[in-house]
């Protein structure tokens, strides 16, 4: 079974108790098994690297967008993200947006990501622009890859994305079907 950062929180543990009561063998045991732990994480962290080399990115644009931050940090507990979908499309609304928002969104299929409300600032005026920033949205640069070719599942390319962009999406562009990486600059 392959060591999470969980294990090693508990490890850590460990050693605390075998330092507080004194006990050198156990001590030396619990550092052996955190040093395995972390060689081990770091070993699978360098092999998730290597994908890059399975993939071929092609950087086609950098393109100013807006998006609502998500201002929690474990947003899949509980109903937060559908809380935010509410109040985004509220704020949308309010500023005129929303159609566009939602017509620019349908021909882009998210695949996965960790941003949930955006859109073109190009799209939308110069009012709409000005009230959605002052409902807390931000501006943004996005810089747009094509996926020009990959050896990878899916699963992988996510990986992929994770280790290298903080704020991403990954979307099948419909009309052309391509596969691109919406990079947030954020």
């Amino acid at each position: 079974m392959k060591p999470t950062i969980q294990d090693i929180h508990k490890i850590a543990l460990e050693i605390q108790k075998a330092s507080a009561c004194g006990s050198k063998i156990r001590l030396e045991q619990v550092l052996d098994d955190m040093i395995a732990a972390c060689t081990s994480i770091k070993t699978e962290l360098e092999e998730k690297k290597k994908l890059s080399e399975e993939i071929e990115l092609q950087h086609i644009n950098s393109i100013p967008f807006i998006y609502k931050p998500v201002l929690k940090k474990n947003y899949y507990e509980g109903n937060y993200l559908e809380e935010f979908s509410n109040i985004r499309t509220s704020e949308l609304k309010e500023a005129k947006a929303l159609d566009i928002h939602n017509k620019f969104w349908q021909n882009h299929e998210i695949l996965r990501g960790n941003i949930f409300g955006s859109l073109p600032q190009e799209l939308i005026n110069k009012e709409s622009v000005s009230k959605l920033l002052r409902y807390g949205w931000d501006k943004v640069v996005v810089e747009v890859y094509e996926i020009s070719q990959r050896k990878c599942t899916t699963k992988d390319l996510v990986e992929f994305c994770e280790l290298k962009y903080a704020n991403f999406l990954m979307v099948k562009e419909k009309s052309t079907g391509a596969e691109l990486i919406l990079h947030y600059k954020v």
